[in-house]
């Protein structure tokens, strides 16, 4: 799991408004914005939020993300440690 923040320098690496106002603010109805966002697995007992200022980096040691990398202070962290590297 990504932490809300950048373990470094602490910029927010999430947005404040679940995925589901993300929709409604984008005019979809209130049932739609809920069928909508649960297909990026945000429901009301969990809520998500979309992410920014972080990408995920893949190493050729492993098919998906390995590392987190701010874009703010360039820090880079192991996906399943959060150390720094």
């Amino acid at each position: 799991m990504t932490p809300k923040n950048c373990p470094h320098c602490n910029t927010a690496w999430e947005e404040e408004e679940t995925i589901t106002e993300y929709f409604e603010r984008k005019g979809y109805s209130h049932r739609k914005a809920f069928q909508t966002a649960a297909l990026y697995g945000c429901k009301p007992e969990s809520p998500k939020h979309f992410g920014k200022n972080v990408v995920g980096i893949e190493t050729p040691e492993y098919d998906g993300v390995s590392l987190w990398q701010c874009q703010v202070c360039k820090s880079e962290f192991s996906r399943w440690t959060m150390e720094k590297v």
